[in-house]
């Protein structure tokens, strides 16, 4: 693993830690154990049921089957490895950087009763310990997005899969910007408050899933069904700087929570100027 893999892991364990409560107040996280977008289509009512519709858009593209053994990569509180088990029957490993998220991860599949198919471990999706061939499908739901050298886990991802495993990754993907720009200054600001590096650009993306050695790569453009999720977070941030900037004040808040408020004004910003597109992307491992 490169040293730059390394940087921000503090950094990355610290914003979840600090900003769970915003997913719990704002994100139905108690309830749907979800971090993600969600996705919309015409017939979806409300936020808990895009956040579950994400889950099975990922197992049908990926064809998911109870006989699978999945690899959920930076799996937050556990939502969609216990999804994953409760729905399709097959067993997960979740692993995430922060140790706070494993023992919620853990209860929450204790809660479920899916304890006996579903295990989380504190691990760096970068370079873990499984061995060669171990998974058939690795999953990632806006994960990837932070590792700074993306081809890292894309790497890895390939070697833990075995020969006819798939990969399917649901995330951000930033339009190519020039450097120094006000659109990459943009792009910068909203990364920053999730700590971020930098998102992917699509076309580096497939190259790299290329370069690692898969093949029968599927891209589909999701952006219009993450939207009433990109608006709605955008709604939120009136009344929420309000707040944390009060709270921060008085010792409520910290300024990493309020960093994650402007993150809602940030994306918003950026998706009307077209400078990122959400993705959900597949290919195989080949036999």
């Amino acid at each position: 693993m490169t040293q730059k893999a390394l940087i921000n892991e503090d950094e990355i364990i610290r914003y979840y830690e600090d900003c769970q409560v915003d997913y719990e107040l704002v994100w139905h996280l108690n309830s749907h154990m979800c971090m993600h977008y969600g996705y919309w289509t015409k017939e979806t009512k409300n936020l808990r049921e895009a956040l579950s519709r994400m889950n099975q858009e990922l197992i049908e593209q990926a064809g998911i089957e109870a006989s699978d053994y999945v690899l959920d990569a930076g799996c937050g509180v556990g939502g969609s490895s216990i999804y994953l088990a409760k729905n399709v029957g097959c067993t997960v490993k979740g692993i995430t950087l922060t140790p706070s998220q494993v023992t919620t991860s853990t209860e929450n599949a204790h809660k479920h009763g899916v304890s006996e198919k579903v295990s989380f471990e504190n691990q760096n999706y970068l370079s873990t310990t499984f061995e060669d061939n171990s998974f058939d499908v690795v999953w990632a739901i806006e994960s990837v997005c932070y590792a700074w050298d993306k081809q890292d886990f894309l790497n890895e991802a390939f070697r833990v899969l075995k020969p006819g495993g798939r990969l399917i990754v649901a995330d951000f993907y930033a339009a190519a910007c020039e450097p120094g720009s006000r659109d990459a200054i943009l792009l910068e600001k909203w990364t920053e408050t999730w700590a971020i590096k930098a998102y992917a650009i699509t076309d580096e993306f497939e190259q790299q899933c290329k370069t690692a050695g898969f093949s029968e790569l599927l891209v589909r453009d999701a952006t219009n069904n993450v939207l009433p999720s990109i608006r709605r977070l955008y709604y939120y941030f009136f009344p929420g700087i309000v707040v944390t900037t009060f709270s921060e004040f008085f010792g409520f808040r910290n300024r990493t929570q309020t960093r994650n408020t402007w993150s809602t004004y940030y994306q918003y910003k950026a998706y009307k100027k077209g400078l990122w597109r959400y993705n959900i992307i597949s290919c195989v491992k080949p036999n």
